[in-house]
């Protein structure tokens, strides 16, 4: 279904702000946004019987890798050095672009059927165009970029030539799409060298781009370069520039007292991945303590086979079960937890004026949630009942700048039992020896 004027009759609808639910007999949705006033005669709208629902901003994801979807199950039980060496990066140098494309579609029916309509995605080293087309036919919000490595690791390293080809033209290309933004994707640490970051710099300025990586995820990571450069993974980005700018940092849970200040000074911010990082049995980032420190923290899936799941919702849950557990009666509360999974991924996108929030102007990004659902007293703290309660089957609607993506229950892009089908094919050529 293609964008249309609608009409949002009986709305009940989320207040970020105030942690309530607000009634509103009408909301219209306007050339892709929300118009709380709007004076138009409503005959030309589709109208949409909302008294049944409860309306949310929908899900932004600041950290994914869309491309490892085919790869679910393929490194279970493995440290993160393993699983990348030994798995994850021979994996994706040997996508083809007919099967990257279906690792992608099977991210993005995961990510619209649970409600995320915006991603921050770390992209893989070959056919970053077909990520682009996957995202742009979505119809989802992308932001992602060709994987950085000029380090060896895990048999590979990028040429420092081709890439700067490669992402010029790459650049160019995203412009010509109304979904997708183009963002820098070094890495990590250990696969990117002082010479690598430069050119990394050079294009950033050039363009005025977005980077995107992983930092501090696990101890090895930092002893690389407390070996190396005498310095933590985070001193060394900030040594070497790469903080000069809008940065995703995802992870951050190995951090020292110096980390978090320099994060808080540079107004880093950080994508937390609290299902990934008990999967690969890392840690827990102290996102409690960024909060206090003024940090913006929001929050991603990570890549399916270090998670298995691509939905926000249960990253939400796993994030406030994490910070009870680490600060008991001190943890986050909910309320924060649902803002991570939507406003503050936003201001990491620098969308905070656009999306994020329901509120009139913005962009029509949201999902309508059924009301008959088990919610635990649903008028007094909203974004606990919301998280823990909620399942991707109870949304029923998920709208993308007005666009509709999922409608009365059902996906409209994409055909679950078709993507199913030519999975079981790829996934037996993939991995034969497991078949």
């Amino acid at each position: 279904m293609k964008s249309k004027n609608f009409v949002l009759e009986n709305v009940k609808y989320y207040d970020t702000d105030q942690n309530r639910l607000i009634f509103k007999k009408k909301i219209f949705v306007k050339d892709g946004k929300f118009s709380f006033n709007c004076k138009g005669d409503s005959k030309d709208y589709i109208k949409l019987d909302c008294s049944k629902y409860f309306l949310f901003p929908s899900f932004i994801q600041i950290h994914t890798h869309i491309c490892q979807n085919l790869a679910k199950g393929y490194a279970e039980e493995m440290g993160l050095y393993d699983w990348l060496q030994k798995r994850i990066i021979p994996y994706e140098r040997s996508l083809s672009k007919k099967i990257l494309s279906l690792s992608c579609k099977l991210s993005l029916y995961e990510l619209i059927d649970s409600g995320t309509t915006t991603i921050l995605d770390m992209g893989t080293f070959n056919y970053q165009d077909v990520i682009f087309e996957e995202i742009e036919n979505s119809n989802i919000r992308g932001f992602s970029g060709n994987v950085f490595m000029d380090r060896e690791f895990g048999g590979f390293k990028t040429d420092l030539k081709n890439y700067k080809k490669t992402t010029r033209e790459l650049v160019e290309k995203s412009k010509d799409y109304k979904n997708v933004t183009y963002v820098l994707c070094p890495r990590f640490v250990p696969g990117v060298t002082k010479k690598g970051i430069k050119t990394l710099l050079e294009l950033r300025d050039k363009y005025s781009l977005t980077v995107h990586t992983h930092s501090s995820e696990t101890i090895e990571e930092n002893d690389f370069t407390l070996k190396k450069y005498k310095l933590s993974n985070v001193e060394f980005f900030k040594e070497t520039g790469l903080l000069d700018g809008n940065v995703v940092l995802a992870h951050c849970i190995f951090l020292s007292e110096k980390d978090i200040k320099i994060l808080k000074e540079k107004k880093v911010n950080v994508a937390h991945c609290p299902s990934a990082n008990g999967k690969l049995k890392n840690g827990i980032a102290d996102i409690t303590r960024f909060y206090g420190e003024g940090i913006n923290v929001g929050i991603g899936s990570d890549g399916a086979p270090c998670n298995n799941n691509m939905n926000q919702i249960l990253e939400m849950r796993v994030a406030k079960l994490y910070q009870n557990v680490k600060h008991n009666k001190s943890g986050l509360p909910s309320k924060n937890i649902f803002e991570m999974a939507t406003k503050n991924g936003a201001k990491s996108l620098k969308l905070e004026n656009r999306t994020g929030i329901v509120k009139d102007g913005y962009d029509a990004d949201f999902i309508l949630v059924e009301d008959d659902i088990n919610l635990s007293p649903f008028n007094k703290d909203v974004a606990s009942s919301l998280i823990f309660s909620l399942y991707p089957e109870n949304i029923k609607y998920v709208f993308s700048r007005g666009i509709p993506l999922k409608y009365a229950g059902k996906v409209l892009m994409y055909d679950k039992k078709e993507l199913l089908k030519e999975r079981k094919k790829i996934l037996k050529y993939l991995f034969s020896d497991r078949f």
